[in-house]
């Protein structure tokens, strides 16, 4: 058990999701027909509590007219911790914070936790990405990555770009589109992919960086995570790293990040992406994401970062199966607690023509759907081919979202 406790918002949209989480933390189905129904309002995650603490989480919700779930086996003290879901409105959950702060067993510590996590729920979310000489205002509209890959083996546009000429047109044709950001990458991380060597890389994206900065002030972002490619590119007039293992494959590429200014992108992937489709398997789904990209934004911010610097995304298609890919797009809102830009890119992806049993280049109404649909669930950044159509989609999901007649 950790020292301190640290909360999770859970987004609670049926009976049936209410009942999901109480199975999974031990709940008895007597305690689930009870409570099921009330977890419709505000559903707060505790992990693993000691069984005293648990108890005091138990009363005091109680005793504000709420509930908390806990297992089966806390009261016969047959398990040492348990998770626990802290059921009631926000008043409540507020009303709880400031109880917590007189009881034992680091209740107070937990209390502080709930008290920032309800006012991130509550607050604006994060509006602003700082990316070199380049202030991405989010606030009012979301914001569009074109991809370009600069590669021969990408899932759906892998070879039509290779020359650095034919992927400068591609970039400004994007550009024109509406994309906001172009993102360049010269390595294949589709599902079976294997690594190409650091040189190859280097040799593939850097000319495109150097055309493109020629031709464009915009923000440019390097698909990478090799530190040394981060640098050449963050030289050569890149403003934005792309690291799909969030950090982790080469340590130094954060200290390149904030030594150049330039701004994070972080993602969420299980394994590598020549095994990560292999059978992925999750215990809790969002935990488990929610935690890696927690931790990746503590890792980021140790290296240089500064608050408005870093995006997340929660790799769609990295590791995951179509049921997951579904289910984090519907509880996206539950990673706005990490307080960045969401970032999200389900262009074209497998789990679109899973669904519809379509190949790769018929997945553009699906593609318009899943990222309409993420920007009404909170994502600032879409990561897109076919900018145009998603631009205009999109532009219509604001115009419903802000309208107040």
């Amino acid at each position: 058990m950790t020292d301190i406790l640290s909360p999770r918002a859970l987004l609670i949209a049926s009976r049936e999701d209410a009942a999901r989480e109480m199975l999974k933390i031990g709940v008895c189905q007597g305690g689930i027909d009870a409570m099921e129904g009330k977890a419709r309002t505000l559903v707060i995650k505790v992990t693993d509590a000691t069984v005293p603490a648990a108890h005091v989480l138990k009363q005091q919700m109680l005793s504000l007219g709420a509930d908390a779930a806990v297992a089966k086996d806390v009261i016969t003290h047959a398990v040492d911790s348990t998770d626990v879901l802290i059921i009631g409105t926000p008043r409540q959950m507020r009303d709880l914070t400031r109880k917590l702060s007189w009881q034992p067993f680091g209740l107070p510590e937990l209390g502080e936790r709930i008290g920032e996590l309800l006012d991130a729920l509550d607050g604006p979310g994060a509006s602003v990405l700082r990316a070199g000489p380049y202030t991405l205002d989010l606030s009012e509209r979301v914001h569009f990555m074109g991809i370009l890959n600069v590669t021969p083996d990408s899932f759906s546009d892998g070879g039509d770009y290779l020359r650095p000429t034919a992927a400068a047109e591609r970039a400004l044709a994007m550009i024109e589109e509406g994309a906001d950001i172009i993102d360049i990458g010269g390595q294949s991380s589709r599902p079976g992919s294997e690594p190409v060597t650091e040189e190859e890389e280097l040799k593939r994206v850097v000319p495109v960086v150097e055309r493109l900065r020629d031709e464009w002030d915009g923000p440019l972002s390097i698909d990478t995570y090799r530190a040394r490619v981060a640098e050449e590119a963050l030289l050569a007039g890149a403003s934005i790293v792309n690291d799909i293992t969030a950090f982790t494959a080469e340590p130094r590429i954060g200290r390149v990040t904030a030594d150049a200014g330039a701004a994070a992108v972080l993602m969420h992937m299980q394994g590598a992406p020549a095994t990560m489709q292999k059978s992925p398997s999750y215990e809790d789904l969002m935990g488990e994401v929610a935690f890696f990209l927690k931790a990746a934004v503590e890792r980021a911010a140790s290296a240089g970062l500064g608050d408005d610097q870093i995006a997340v995304d929660p790799g769609i298609g990295f590791g995951k199966t179509t049921q997951h890919n579904l289910a984090i797009l519907r509880r996206l809102p539950e990673l706005a607690v990490l307080g960045k830009p969401i970032l999200v890119g389900p262009s074209r992806k497998s789990f679109i023509g899973n669904v519809l049993d379509l190949p790769v280049g018929e997945r553009l109404e699906g593609t318009l759907a899943t990222a309409a649909y993420a920007v009404a669930q909170g994502a600032k950044i879409l990561r897109v081919h076919d900018v145009r159509p998603t631009v205009r989609a999109v532009r219509m999901v604001e115009a419903c979202i802000a309208s107040s007649a």
